[in-house]
């Protein structure tokens, strides 16, 4: 859309100039979408702080070999590349129990009074609905994706400032949607699985689910995904296998931060 200047008619056809009819609106309006935006970047880094800390180290280093089925633990902890590692502790948040609660509720018991109204707001739509699961790209104009829950068929319009990226039509991505104000978002980069990868994905949850509802015969669809959605990078990690390629970034000789992590590695000799 062509900027319009302060003097140009107004778009509406009023026949006013811009800046006596629309232009305050839609200045209040960029000023709102600034303000969601900037709420959810500030959770996502305080909620990844928050993950982090040193009164949690025990649980992370019970969660991290049943998330990466056993391809990271705590001593191999340092090798996950970012998005792994945000992935990880995205899940951790999320997802996993400490002392029967979710960090993520533990930091709004915490937390929840010094965020202002925007960052409030956020976080409550994130405790109530955000859970990680599978969705078919089925289309995309722009920078909003079309997703279609693998499991429900549910359908999602999404915003992803990168595009679809790689994901073709008919792949999985592997993601959280989290609401941002009245969009929806991926809460960290996505996983994804190309169509030949997608197998036996379907029988996997279908059978994972049948077993779940012989504990939890009333939980729904959000529960059980919350328990169960690390099949999702077990099933993932198997696939690459199977293709051939490293199944995570420390078993990758090629992986494009490795300068990095021998810096991190000769840090730690020196530490210890």
């Amino acid at each position: 859309m062509t900027k319009i200047g302060r003097n140009d008619p107004c778009y509406c056809g009023s026949g006013k100039k811009y800046k006596n009819c629309h232009m305050q609106a839609d200045n209040e309006a960029v000023r709102e979408r600034r303000s969601w935006a900037e709420a959810g970047r500030f959770l996502r880094r305080d909620l990844l702080k928050f993950a982090r800390d040193e009164r949690f180290a025990t649980a992370v280093a019970a969660a991290m070999p049943l998330y990466w089925n056993n391809f990271y633990d705590a001593e191999t902890a340092d090798e996950m590349s970012m998005p792994e590692a945000l992935r990880f502790f995205d899940w951790f948040m999320y997802d996993y129990q400490v002392d029967g609660q979710r960090l993520l509720d533990s930091y709004a018991a915490e937390r929840r009074d010094d965020l202002s109204n925007y960052q409030q707001a956020v976080l409550d739509s994130w405790l109530a609905d955000s859970v990680t699961g599978a969705y078919e790209l089925t289309g995309y104009d722009g920078q909003t994706l079309h997703l279609r829950d693998f499991m429900t068929g549910e359908t999602y319009d999404i915003y992803e400032a990168g595009g679809h990226g790689s994901v073709e039509i008919g792949e999985v991505i592997i993601a959280r949607l989290v609401p941002i104000h009245d969009q929806l978002e991926m809460s960290v980069s996505a996983a994804y699985l190309p169509a030949a990868e997608i197998a036996d994905l379907a029988d996997k949850l279908a059978a994972a689910k049948a077993a779940d509802a012989e504990t939890h015969p009333d939980a729904g669809q959000q529960d059980f995904m919350r328990r169960h959605n690390h099949l999702l990078v077990h099933h993932a990690l198997e696939q690459a296998q199977l293709q051939g390629r490293p199944p995570v970034a420390r078993l990758n000789p090629n992986r494009e931060d490795v300068k990095t992590q021998k810096l991190v590695s000769k840090m730690k000799k020196r530490l210890s």
